[in-house]
């Protein structure tokens, strides 16, 4: 890596850091990002680390020794799931009850419990995957009966728009889905913990409407 992409990379992430508060933390997106820009980033500090594509992520988890929480993102096909167990702090993007029976059969293959989050889609938009708002009871339904998943809370992300009205009622319509489960369901593996929401182009306005983890990609690279 030459010696001014160092630098921006962590200029990027100084400002970043500045702006958010100390209870955020800050998940960094790695994909398309090779092996040196990811170090880096790690070498700054950040121990969340992103990626959307369960091949690339284990080829990172391969040759990245530090200690640092590996978080998938991205859609996950059902064969790909048994990549993941016990390699990854976290299973960000379970967007269909098809994916959460699978990562609860594969950890009980390995005697582990899995963390994940569900994914919503309050957008509307078809090209993003999740579970509809009405669709809330559904999951709670299947994942009271699993023994190898625990669910820390919710992700979603906000519409593709420049409107940050738009994007604030996304976020703010997140955190009520995120507070109503939390008031209204005392289960043994649901928790809601954490709630992930806010890329680049809008972590401020989902750090205003309650997000505790944001992803943050293009905005410490570029």
């Amino acid at each position: 890596m030459i010696e001014n992409e160092a630098e921006l990379i962590q200029k990027n992430l100084n400002q970043i850091e500045d702006e958010i508060p100390e209870d955020v933390v800050l998940c960094a997106v790695t994909k398309y990002h090779d092996l040196d820009e990811t170090k880096e980033v790690i070498k700054n500090g950040i121990k969340d680390l992103g990626e959307n594509k369960v091949q690339d992520l284990m080829k990172k988890i391969d040759q990245i020794n530090e200690p640092v929480h590996w978080h998938m993102i991205g859609h996950l096909q059902t064969n790909k799931v048994k990549y993941l167990i016990d390699k990854v702090y976290l299973i960000q993007s379970v967007d269909s009850l098809k994916v959460l029976r699978k990562i609860n059969n594969e950890s009980k293959k390995k005697d582990k419990i899995t963390d994940v989050l569900i994914q919503y889609n309050l957008t509307g938009e078809d090209q993003k995957f999740g579970f509809l708002e009405e669709e809330t009871k559904d999951w709670i339904n299947e994942a009271q009966n699993l023994d190898n998943v625990n669910i820390r809370g919710i992700m979603g992300m906000g519409p593709n728009t420049d409107d940050k009205e738009q994007i604030r009622q996304v976020f703010h319509n997140l955190k009520e889905i995120y507070d109503r489960i939390n008031e209204n369901y005392n289960l043994s593996n649901i928790h809601m913990e954490i709630l992930s929401m806010g890329m680049s182009g809008d972590y401020p306005i989902a750090i205003e409407e309650g997000a505790n983890l944001i992803r943050v990609g293009s905005k410490i690279f570029n």
